[in-house]
């Protein structure tokens, strides 16, 4: 199965060598260090028939869980069931497109672990048929005797023990460097950073990482690390909190004027990858990126005057997908290392669409919401208002298909009233494959492809504000664009140091109307803008004036200080976003470092320490809330 599984080809074009640096290796290594130590276990029992359940169904697990289709960062929460095991993971045609588009290697990893489930029926129907033949005599090499027929179970439970407790040792004892293995020339990075990442996340490790997570989430929120928290929030919010004890980001309505003075439409557009420093060229003159897009930013799709601001220093609040929805829909951070939906216990917040009450929302995705793991807040967003494509079929190109049904819903929406319709795209996912071969080529140059996907995107998107621009009510709609997150392309994007590892925080945000009583041209904002940013300004285009637990500010009338940054967990690691360079490094690590034009070094400044440990604080106190509940009064 391990050799199967690193024959497919990869998304990143990665080769074997290359895979096994760094986190595949830890990955490997606790598999089978599970393996060996379960083996031992049903060993000494003497039940060979447990042994072989175990197996059947621990690979067909393996094959649920996302790992096994090589994502570094774990999409499905094992507390979230529903959408855990829900069959459409493995069979929906986004989730095998965007896997790297082998479908036949994916039937062949699936048929295998189905090959497992029918090998373990087997073989406990023939041994229990041997063993009732043989009178309840047991013979093999296990179930042997002689004392030399222990030796293999003992030599099984010793090594598995090392290969299971070794990365954890090295993660309690922060080891770091490379381990360079001659034969193979590969790299090992020594650095074991604690997640839910293992190959199939073996239990022991999830009772060991939920060990850890419950001591790191139960801290006890004092006035220090509350203060430091306070540092990422507007002056504003942290002045108008009437219960800061018990829920230190819960807000009264906010009291400074509002830009709008009516309630707009909106269009919510959430970019697959849309990454702020390539969007930024089109600024420098290169608008053949995404010319539609282009066109809406300079107002030449309006007759009346209109414009709009474009962020330069937009970032995200979350890594993958789902952190970075959770982070745009509920105004805070994600959790360190979890998606939101692992907390079975949180349920006491509200998304921007919930402010919403008299207006008609729905919401249309283009990738399978329980792939992306958004399930959760799809449904409890619009209720039962939402609807992504249906048995598309092979050579159909998602985004063509999405925005088609965005149009064919625009006659349904009222002109008489407001309303609020947000859909997703996805053609520009890694590997950035899903264009039709005849509109470009698709080179082994990633950031080439990445123009490519992002281009035939763009040109879906003009279909789309054709059709929007020629509604009745359009001089009083707004339209607001940005990423999910950034992705990893080229090698700027992989200089970031460990843990995080990846650039994935630099994002394109928009915000665009024909109406000129709100913007009178394009506006280059040189201030940081945030995912967190959008739930206060989605409430002054839309009236609404209510207690939030929005961490960000009103982009319509606001601008965070040049000394404060937008804030990013994702793996354990922190990601500080400031006007003219980053700040990153590991929430358990020591070093801080800096990026200025993608080039890091580590820094020891007091100032850059100290946001660090400011950092660190509101981890904690992120952590606590979110384990707590208690993020909004119940």
């Amino acid at each position: 199965m391990l050799v199967l599984f690193y024959t497919l080809p990869d998304p990143l074009g990665l080769s074997l060598t290359e895979l096994f640096e760094g986190k595949i290796f830890w990955q490997v290594l606790m598999a089978f260090g599970t393996i060996l130590f379960v083996s031992a276990i049903f060993a000494f029992l003497k039940a060979p028939r447990a042994l072989a359940i175990f197996f059947g169904f621990y690979f067909v697990l393996a094959t649920a869980d996302y790992e096994v289709f090589r994502f570094s960062h774990q999409r499905l929460s094992f507390s979230f069931l529903r959408t855990y095991f829900h069959f459409s993971n493995i069979t929906d045609a986004t989730t095998i497109g965007t896997l790297g588009g082998d479908l036949k290697g994916t039937i062949l990893y699936i048929s295998l672990a189905l090959a497992g489930v029918v090998a373990s029926i087997v073989f406990c129907v023939v041994y229990t048929m041997r063993k009732r033949a043989a009178r309840g005599v047991l013979t093999g090499l296990f179930l042997s005797p002689e004392k030399h027929a222990r030796k293999v179970p003992v030599v099984f439970i010793s090594v598995g023990a090392a290969f299971l407790l070794l990365p954890l040792i090295f993660f309690a004892c922060g080891v770091r460097g490379d381990l360079y293995l001659p034969i193979t020339h590969t790299h090992i990075n020594l650095r074991m950073t604690l997640g839910k990442y293992t190959l199939t996340a073996p239990v022991l490790h999830i009772a060991v990482q939920e060990t850890f997570e419950f001591f790191y989430d139960n801290e006890k929120i004092t006035d220090e690390i509350r203060k430091d928290m306070e540092s990422f929030l507007p002056e504003n919010m942290v002045a108008n909190r009437s219960n800061v004890e018990d829920f230190p980001v819960y807000r009264s309505a906010a009291k400074h004027e509002y830009r709008a003075k009516q309630p707009y439409n909106i269009v919510f557009i959430m970019g697959e990858s849309f990454k702020g420093r390539i969007f930024n060229r089109m600024l420098e003159g290169d608008t053949t990126l995404a010319p539609n897009l282009w066109n809406l930013a300079t107002g030449k799709m309006f007759t009346n005057g209109g414009g709009g601001l474009w962020f330069k220093n937009g970032y995200s609040g979350g890594y993958p997908t789902v952190r970075g929805t959770m982070a745009t829909y509920l105004g805070f951070p994600s959790h360190p290392n979890r998606d939101l939906p692992s907390f079975y216990s949180s349920n006491h917040f509200t998304g921007i669409p919930e402010y919403l009450k008299n207006y008609h929302k729905f919401y249309i995705t283009v990738s399978n919401p329980i792939f992306d793991h958004t399930l959760p807040f799809v449904e409890r967003f619009y209720k039962n208002n939402w609807s992504f494509p249906q048995n598309v079929t092979d050579g159909t190109i998602i985004d063509s298909v999405g925005v088609d049904m965005v149009i064919s819903h625009l006659p349904k929406l009222p002109t008489d009233s407001s309303w609020f319709i947000a859909f997703n795209t996805i053609t520009s996912h890694i590997p950035f494959f899903e264009y039709p071969d005849d509109f470009a080529p698709k080179p082994d140059d990633a950031m080439a492809r990445y123009y490519n996907a992002i281009r035939y995107t763009d040109k879906q998107l003009g279909r789309f504000f054709e059709k929007l621009s020629s509604r009745p009510d359009f001089e009083r709609t707004v339209i607001v664009v940005l990423g999910d997150h950034d992705t990893p392309v080229d090698s700027v994007d992989y200089a970031v140091p460990q843990p995080l590892g990846v650039s994935v925080s630099r994002i394109f945000m928009g915000i665009f109307s024909p109406d000129s009583n709100l913007f009178n041209g394009l506006t280059v904002r040189e201030d940081v803008a945030s995912q967190l940013d959008m739930g206060p300004t989605v409430m002054d285009l839309a009236q609404v004036r209510e207690p939030n637990h929005f961490w960000g500010y009103d982009l319509l009338t606001e601008e965070r200080p040049a000394e404060q940054p937008s804030l990013f967990f994702s793996q354990n690691a922190y990601f500080l976003g400031f006007r003219d360079h980053v700040l990153t490094g590991g929430l358990d690590n020591e070093e801080v470092y800096s990026d200025i034009d993608g080039s890091f070094k580590e820094v020891k400044d007091a100032v850059s320490l100290t946001w660090k440990k400011r950092a660190v604080s509101t981890s904690k106190v992120l952590r606590s809330l979110l384990r707590n509940d208690n993020m909004e009064p119940r």
